[in-house]
């Protein structure tokens, strides 16, 4: 049998073993991608028996595998591109192998997260705290029933709606007699 590997085949065959195995691209522990090459296994391999009821039908499977492992590797060594990613010599998989322990990473990671949620609290009091807002400067423009209309000192003239400031103010004074009375108005 052969077996036509693509690009993007690979690519989703190697993204379904790292999250099989529940290995990082950033720190792998398993599968090494090696830019523009291809794809390095980083970590020891061994080989584990199954015990089996019978022993003929084991050795049937291992042949049966042996094959298939052979005519996958020559379909692999017939394409340049990945026989030169693939590293088989033992010492060289074991001298590039650092895996990290699952706690040194979940460490680091907690140490970075807490910083970072340290100063994410942080910078807002911070800036709450050492920044005054600017006063708005105001100008008196009208005087209705003795409230006194302001208006801020940026913003332009008002005159058109004079009218209905002045009925606005002379209404609120009508309705709320009982009530204390607005200091001023800001329009």
């Amino acid at each position: 049998r052969c077996f036509e590997v693509d690009d993007s085949s690979l690519t989703q065959a190697i993204s379904t073993l790292r999250k099989m195995l529940k290995d990082s691209t950033k720190s792998p522990e398993f599968v090494k991608t090696v830019p523009k090459r291809g794809y390095q296994l980083i970590c020891s391999v061994e080989r584990m028996s199954t015990p089996t009821s019978e022993p003929n039908a084991e050795l049937e499977d291992v042949d049966a595998e042996e094959s298939t492992l052979e005519n996958v590797t020559e379909e692999i060594q017939a394409q340049p591109q990945v026989e030169d990613s693939v590293s088989t010599d033992p010492s060289s998989v074991s001298g590039n192998a650092t895996p990290l322990s699952a706690a040194k990473v979940s460490s680091k990671n907690n140490w970075f997260t807490r910083a970072i949620l340290f100063v994410a609290v942080l910078l807002p009091i911070i800036v709450f705290t050492l920044t005054k807002p600017a006063e708005s400067q105001f100008r008196q423009i009208a005087e209705f029933s003795g409230v006194p209309v302001m208006t801020p000192a940026n913003h332009p003239q008002l005159m058109q709606w004079m009218p209905s400031i002045e009925q606005c103010v002379a209404r609120y004074v009508e309705n709320h007699t009982n009530d204390v009375m607005p200091v001023k108005v800001i329009a």
